[in-house]
């Protein structure tokens, strides 16, 4: 059977029963539509509630005013009869770790209030219902029958024992494992190309090196390394590409791509779908918003902590493959949250294993705070500003279906992190109608 995975902001509706509509939620709510006799169904992952008529029209699909009736209009119009229509409405989850100071930035309950009303309007009866809470969830609904399976997906407490399966590796070992990341194939072999048979710039190339993690932190590391001896440390490919000469950061471009210019053969991420890469672009375009948002400095070292934040999951699933598929064994099979399995899988987490690398490697402090205290920005010393904001960026794209993998539990953004930058309700909804533009859906 073939998956179509709904987006944040998207609408698909379909007839054809070989495909299921799959999509990821967090605070915001999938709302489902099947009409039994014809076999036509649809699918609309809803990110806020409502907007101006402006807004609602620009981009009708991303509320739920607007873009409930559009998936029924959708669904009437494929041959679907509103008498026989029915709903199945799940997500709407709170994000925050406070629960007094989550009702003041709530989307998930504004959302399920609004889904709830229009939906009632219509006249559609709702026949499942999965909301609120403080997990993620995955909502499945197969064409060809109108099952629909909705997932849970919950956090665990850790427990007192002993772990079941002890990593073999220790935390230590990594720095002196772990040489170089595999990028991910098309992006080198585009690199490769413009470098060799054409005269591309420095400002070129960083369009591309800046959409995957790996490659970043390698031309980082090397750009860091004692060879090139800058008095201050580099944080972004933007200021690399401005401090070196063009032919020294091709050949730092080219080295950190791993590949010879005439290998065929390259391998990369193992993650389904590059998910994880999906996640980690995500994050890193949406703490740039932030940052711009609360007018703070540096969007671009911003966006390159956002970018590898999650970047000892890329050293886990490419140098650890068995490890890494125990530990997505435990959050598919047992509805755990990544951290908590990874924790228990290996007796540490990619958090740790992150900062590891990136202090082996003479990262600049600011970045390796950002991939190591991600999860706990209460414990940042020295760059708050920035490690709430990759912080909330992370959590905001778990909110909305962008979790990476099976991670698509809607984290929680801790207080410390909310109170660090002053984020309001009113940022979160600026914010939220902003990502599909950045983000290129729809």
């Amino acid at each position: 059977m073939e998956t179509h995975v709904i987006l944040p902001g998207e609408i698909e509706v379909t007839d054809n029963p070989s495909i299921e509509l799959r999509t990821c939620v967090g605070s915001c709510v999938a709302v489902a539509m099947y009409d039994h006799q014809v076999r036509i169904g649809g699918l609309a992952h809803i990110m806020l509630p409502q907007a101006s008529d402006k807004k609602e029209k620009a981009r009708p699909a991303l509320y739920a005013r607007s873009g409930i009736p559009l998936l029924l209009n959708k669904m009437i119009k494929s041959g679907a009869s509103k008498d026989r229509i029915v709903a199945a409405v799940a997500g709407g989850s709170l994000i925050l770790t406070d629960r007094k100071l989550g009702v003041e930035l709530n989307i998930g309950r504004r959302n399920i209030n609004i889904v709830q009303q229009v939906i009632s309007s219509l006249g559609i009866p709702i026949v499942r219902q999965d909301t609120g809470g403080y997990f993620g969830r995955v909502l499945k609904l197969n064409l060809e029958d109108g099952l629909i399976d909705i997932r849970e997906v919950k956090e665990k407490k850790q427990k007192d024992t002993e772990s079941e399966i002890v990593g073999d590796i220790k935390l230590e070992d990594f720095k002196n494992r772990i040489d170089k990341l595999k990028p991910v194939p098309d992006i080198a072999r585009m690199i490769i190309s413009r470098i060799k048979y054409s005269g591309t710039s420095s400002y070129d190339l960083e369009k591309y090196i800046i959409k995957d993690p790996a490659l970043t932190a390698n031309v980082l590391k090397l750009c860091n390394s004692l060879d090139y001896g800058f008095q201050k440390q580099i944080h972004s490919i933007r200021r690399a590409g401005e401090l070196l000469n063009p032919e020294t950061f091709k050949n730092i471009v080219l080295d950190a791509s791993g590949y010879n210019l005439y290998e065929d053969t390259i391998n990369g991420y193992s993650l389904e779908n590059k998910e994880m890469l999906n996640h980690s672009l995500c994050c890193a375009k949406v703490a740039r918003l932030i940052s711009q948002e609360k007018k703070i400095n540096n969007p671009d070292v911003i966006f390159t902590a956002g970018l590898l934040h999650d970047i000892g999951k890329v050293i886990l699933d490419q140098y650890f493959f068995e490890k890494f598929n125990l530990i997505m064994d435990k959050i598919i099979n047992e509805d755990m949250q990544f951290i908590d399995a990874e924790n228990e899988i290996l007796g540490y987490n990619h958090a740790q294993v992150g900062e590891i690398v990136a202090m082996e490697w003479n990262l600049p402090g600011i970045l390796v705070e950002s991939i190591s205290l991600h999860h706990q920005p209460e414990k940042t010393k020295g760059n708050p500003e920035v490690v709430s904001i990759i912080h909330i960026a992370d959590c905001i794209c778990s909110m909305i279906g962008y979790g990476g993998g099976a991670n698509i539990v809607a984290n929680q953004i801790n207080r410390s992190a909310i109170s660090c930058i002053n984020l309001q309700s009113d940022d979160v909804d600026k914010i939220i109608e902003k990502l599909p533009e950045v983000l290129n859906l729809g």
